[in-house]
């Protein structure tokens, strides 16, 4: 029973932290236990002897009551994600060109409870724009939204998201892994609806949030869409699941037999339905699966070991609605490959109706995607205005290294210090001599115009074309006014001419090396 509490790749706290206390998270699911727990604790003569321990019925019982407490709390009162406001961005910013703000909102669910979310939106946005509400995971906060919000306002949308009861900064003690929460995600709808004054609304939940959303569509067919990330198909069935695939992964974690487990189970249950008021065994997305009829995109990572993958296939294969099923690779918590955002962005401008004139031009990374919200608006606040009025997309992504980072400062610092060596033409001075009549020739580009002609790349080309603006230099061919000669009508020392020239070979030298990387 004890391999059900919740670890999460040893990002969340040990058995030592208080049940309340936690640290914003990834996607802010749980997974399986580390070894310090209490089945460590008994069996800790077994684990260092390498073999797994074996017990007897009376073990059992007293693991099961040394970590009761502990297991009804995983299930119900998990460590809360900690935050401050300002982890949220600034209220007021620039994106895409356009005026943005986070407008903050204080929410009421059916329950009378006080609920904490904010609304990402355009500053003139009008009426009857479409949303979507991001539906956070167990023991996460509205923080989470922050993963996918860049592209979501990308498209044109706007973003709403908020705290479970009993998540975050909202209130309540205990969570109920979807019984309430859909609950929540009606007050949600509510709110984005009359206050936010959206269109078309779309759901996008992971987890705990994927199957409140889920249950809240079986009751609401006005929902335009969902996006539903690794839901589990009941509760009963997760933490069975969990607690007979324990032993594979936690090390000294004995093998429970399964009616110990069932047992075990059903006295959890009534724990729980008397602290936190909700049957356990009636928590089944996959029941109100049969009753939704909206438009769904489903998410499964292959190395799941909390939901595994068969959870939202069955969900999938119960479902009513359109739908469709994406296979990722990882794990439960890992962070979601772009090519998925950007299906998930896809489906979402389709259904909520978003047409081609609501996307935004906004920074993106090598592979062409938005970067995260934070940190385009600090690339847009720190960088030249040039940068900031093309578009230039940087060639910075979340997981580069340091080593790549510094490459690409060295790269834009060089390149816009060779700008300032080009000389600006001077005023012509008058002369008694007669200029050259000899035109330019079609058939001699310039330095620059060939580096036009070269294909396009994400930050060397958008230089040149911003340095091409200037007036271009002549040929060597071209006989030079008279004013550039000197007093006997030789020619001027070749200098400047060929302190440019080396100037823009560098350029392209280093335009031609960033295409290759």
């Amino acid at each position: 029973t004890e391999s059900i509490l919740i670890s999460h790749k040893g990002r969340m706290p040990s058995r030592t932290t208080t049940p309340r206390e936690s640290t914003p998270r990834e996607s802010g699911d749980a997974s399986i236990p580390s070894a310090d727990s209490s089945v460590s604790r008994g069996s800790s003569s077994a684990a260092e002897g390498g073999a797994r321990p074996r017990l007897g019925i009376s073990g059992y019982w007293n693991l099961f009551k040394e970590s009761y407490d502990d297991l009804v709390n995983c299930l119900i009162r998990p460590p809360r994600a900690e935050y401050n406001i300002e982890d949220l961005g600034p209220s007021a910013f620039k994106y895409g060109g356009l005026d943005f703000v986070r407008q903050d909102a204080d929410l009421t669910n059916s329950r009378g409870m006080h609920m904490v979310g904010s609304l990402w939106r355009r500053h003139e946005a009008a009426e009857g724009q479409p949303c979507v509400i991001y539906l956070h995971g167990n023991a996460s906060c509205r923080a989470e939204a922050l993963s996918v919000l860049a592209p979501l306002l990308a498209s044109g949308a706007m973003v709403f998201a908020f705290d479970f009861t009993g998540s975050g900064q909202s209130d309540g003690d205990y969570i109920s892994l979807g019984w309430y929460e859909r609950d929540d995600v009606a007050a949600a709808v509510d709110w984005v609806r009359e206050v936010g004054r959206a269109g078309a609304v779309g759901l996008w939940g992971r987890s705990m949030g994927a199957a409140s959303a889920v249950m809240h569509a079986a009751r609401d067919p006005g929902i335009a869409g969902m996006v539903l990330d690794s839901p589990y198909a009941g509760v009963e069935q997760l933490s069975l699941e969990v607690v007979a695939g324990a032993p594979g992964h936690v090390e000294g974690m004995p093998s429970i037999p399964p009616f110990l487990v069932k047992t075990a189970l059903r006295m959890v249950a009534s724990s729980i339905k008397s602290r936190a008021n909700f049957d356990l065994y009636k928590v089944r997305p996959v029941d109100s699966a049969m009753t939704c009829f909206i438009p769904a995109l489903f998410a499964s990572a292959d190395g799941d070991q909390l939901v595994r993958p068969h959870h939202s296939r069955q969900i999938s294969e119960a479902y009513m609605g359109d739908k469709n099923l994406v296979e990722l690779t990882g794990d439960h918590n890992d962070v979601r490959p772009g090519f998925f955002i950007d299906s998930a962005c896809i489906f979402f401008r389709n259904v909520l109706l978003m047409s081609d004139d609501m996307r935004l031009e906004v920074p993106t990374d090598r592979t062409g995607r938005p970067l995260p919200l934070l940190q385009a608006i600090t690339m847009s606040r720190r960088a030249p205005n040039w940068l900031v009025a093309n578009h230039v997309s940087s060639n910075f992504t979340e997981d580069a290294s340091e080593e790549d980072a510094e490459e690409e400062m060295v790269r834009r610092a060089i390149l816009e210090s060779l700008q300032s060596v080009a000389p600006q033409p001077s005023a012509p001075q008058p002369s008694t001599q007669q200029p050259s009549t000899e035109q330019p020739s079609a058939q001699q580009p310039t330095v620059l115009q060939a580096a036009a002609s070269q294909p396009a790349d994400r930050f060397g080309l958008a230089l040149l074309s911003e340095v091409g603006q200037r007036p271009a230099i002549e040929p060597a061919s071209v006989a030079a006014p008279a004013a550039d000669r000197g007093e006997q009508g030789a020619p001027a020392a070749p200098d400047a001419d060929e302190e440019v020239l080396l100037a823009e070979a560098i350029k392209l030298s280093l335009a031609e090396s960033h295409n290759t990387s």
